[in-house]
C-alpha cells in the first residue's frame, strides 16, 4: 500500500533555490553566452556555486559577473549605470560574449531597477542580443527560472519553421540527478542508437548561432514533471508540442526498458532500441557474472529498507529502480516539487509498487518531518542530496548523495552516468559504498548521531 502524506502547511524548511539559480544553470549550457547577476552577494554566491557544479563538468564555462549591490544601491536604486559598467567588463574579455543575459534578484526587483534599459544600452554598444529577466526568488523557484529562459530564448530566436523534425530534450538540469551532465550524454547515446533524432538539448552543448534551430523540432520532451504552462504555450505558438512528462526516467534496468521502448516506438525504431537493450544487458552480465564482488554487493543490498528524498521525477525513478532492480525496500520516499503536477506525476509512477510493498510518500516534506519519519521507519540507509546529508547522519543513519543540485559537491563524481542499463553498475557501486560501511562499521553511525545536550559528555 502507498500512503501519501501531505505537508501541514505551505512553508517548508528544505533548501530551496530561486529563479535566478535556475535561469543561470540553464544558460550555462549555451556556448558563447555570459550573464550579469544583479543582486546582493548572498544570491550571487549561491548561483555561482551552482553554475560551477554542473555545466563546467559538462564541458562549458559560463562567464558571469555580479553587481553585488549593497545598502546604498538598495536604498537609492537607479542602478542602470552599475549594471552597464559590470556588463562592459564582460564585453572587454578576450572571448567576447555573443549573447548576454541580465538577471535581477529580489532586491533590484523590489526597487524596480530598469534592467531592460541596461540591456538596451549594452545591446546598442556591442551589437549583440541582450536578454534581461526579473528572476526574483519570490517569482518562482529553480524550475520556474529555467522555464523563463526557455520561453525567452524561443521568443527571441524561435521561428515557425515549416520543415520540422526530431525532438528537443528539455531541462536536463531539472531531472533531479546530481550527475546530470553525464546522464544527459547517456540519454543521447541511447536515443541515437534507436534512430530517435535529437534536435537540441535545452540547454546543453549548444552554440548561440544554433539557437534559431531549436524551433525546428516537432516535440519538446521535458525531463521534469513540473507544470510548465507558459513554455507549453510558447512552444505551441511555434508549432511544437510537449511530450513525455508522464514517462519514467531511465534509471536502472526496469525503468530504462519502459522508457526506451516508449520513446523509440513514438519517434524512432523500436527494434533497434531492443537490440541496444540486449547489448547493454550483455555488458552488465559480463561485468557481474562469476564476479564475487558483484555477488557480495547485490546480496548485501537484498531486502534492505531505505529512504529517498529528492526532486520528484528522479526520486520516483530511483525508488522504482531500488525495488525492481536491486530488491531493496524504499519504505519512505520524499518528493520535492514546485508544482502539484510534479508530485502527482511522480506518485502515479510509484503506484504500481503498492501491490507488493507498503511505503509512505511525503510531499514536499520539511527536513524535520523527513528526519522524524526515517527515524521512525528505522531505515538502513537513506538516499538524498548533499544538503540533507547532515540531517540524516545526525539521526545515526548512513547517507548516499545522488539527488538534488550539484552544489559544492562536484569533486566527488566519476564521469559515468547513473542512467540507463549500464548506469545500474554505477548505481550499485554508489549504494554499496554506503551499505558496506553499514555492515562493517555499525556502531560508527551511532557515534555520529546527534545527542541531547545533557548526554553529550557521557
Amino acid at each position: 500500500m502507498m500512503q501519501v502524506i501531505k505537508p501541514p502547511a505551505e512553508y517548508a524548511d528544505r533548501y530551496e533555490m530561486g529563479a535566478m539559480a535556475g535561469a543561470t544553470k540553464s544558460v550555462a549550457g549555451i556556448k558563447g553566452a555570459a550573464a550579469v547577476l544583479h543582486a546582493v552577494q548572498g544570491c550571487t554566491i549561491e548561483t555561482s556555486h551552482l553554475r560551477s557544479g554542473g555545466p563546467v563538468v559538462a564541458g562549458n564555462y559560463l562567464p558571469i559577473i555580479e553587481t553585488n549591490m549593497g545598502p546604498m544601491e538598495s536604498v537609492y536604486g537607479r542602478n542602470v549605470p552599475l549594471i552597464v559598467e559590470r556588463a562592459r567588463e564582460l564585453m572587454r574579455r578576450r572571448e567576447r560574449p555573443e549573447l548576454l543575459f541580465i538577471f535581477a534578484g529580489c532586491g533590484p526587483s523590489i526597487i524596480e531597477d530598469d534592467i531592460n534599459r541596461a540591456a538596451a544600452i549594452i545591446s546598442e554598444e556591442n551589437e549583440i542580443p541582450v536578454i534581461a529577466l526579473d528572476t526574483a526568488a519570490f517569482l518562482g523557484g529553480f524550475a520556474r527560472g529555467a522555464e523563463m529562459i526557455w520561453c525567452a530564448i524561443l521568443e527571441r530566436f524561435g521561428t515557425d519553421a515549416a520543415d520540422k523534425q526530431g525532438i528537443n530534450i528539455v531541462g536536463p538540469q531539472l531531472m533531479g540527478s546530481n550527475n546530470w551532465p553525464n546522464d544527459i550524454v547517456e540519454i543521447r547515446r541511447l536515443l541515437q542508437a534507436a534512430d530517435v533524432r535529437v534536435n537540441h538539448v535545452l540547454f546543453h552543448d549548444i552554440a548561440v548561432d544554433q539557437l534559431p534551430e531549436i524551433s525546428r523540432a516537432n516535440v519538446n520532451y521535458i525531463l521534469s514533471g513540473e507544470d510548465f504552462s507558459e513554455f507549453e504555450e510558447t512552444a505551441e505558438d511555434l508549432g511544437m508540442s510537449i511530450w513525455g512528462q508522464d514517462l519514467v526516467l531511465p534509471v536502472g534496468t526496469h525503468n530504462t526498458e519502459e522508457w526506451y521502448l516508449a520513446i523509440a516506438r513514438e519517434f524512432g525504431d523500436e527494434e533497434k532500441a531492443r537490440a541496444q537493450i540486449n547489448e547493454d544487458m550483455r555488458l552488465v552480465r559480463q561485468m557481474t557474472r562469476l564476479n564475487y564482488t558483484a555477488s557480495w554487493m547485490l546480496t548485501g543490498m537484498f531486502g534492505k529498507h531505505m529512504a529517498i528524498l529528492g526532486p520528484a521525477p528522479f526520486a520516483a525513478a530511483l525508488a522504482r529502480a531500488a525495488f525492481y532492480d536491486f530488491n531493496m525496500r524504499p519504505t519512505v520516499v520524499g518528493l520535492i516539487s514546485e508544482t502539484q503536477e510534479g508530485l502527482e506525476r511522480a506518485e502515479r509512477l510509484l503506484e504500481p509498487m503498492s501491490d507488493f510493498l507498503d511505503f509512505e510518500v511525503l510531499e514536499n516534506p520539511t527536513f524535520y518531518s523527513y528526519g522524524e519519519k526515517i527515524k521512525e521507519a528505522k531505515v538502513t540507509f537513506a538516499v538524498g542530496a548533499r544538503i540533507d546529508r547532515h540531517l540524516v547522519e545526525g539521526m545515526g543513519i548512513p547517507h548516499c548523495s545522488l539527488t538534488g543540485p550539484n552544489f559544492m559537491n562536484h569533486w566527488d563524481l566519476i564521469p559515468w552516468p547513473y542512467l540507463g542499463i549500464r548506469g545500474a553498475l554505477y548505481l550499485s557501486s554508489e549504494f554499496w559504498r554506503v551499505l558496506d560501511r553499514v555492515m562493517t562499521q555499525p556502531q560508527l553511525w551511532q557515534m555520529n548521531a546527534y545527542r541531547p545536550q545533557e548526554t553529550a559528555g557521557s
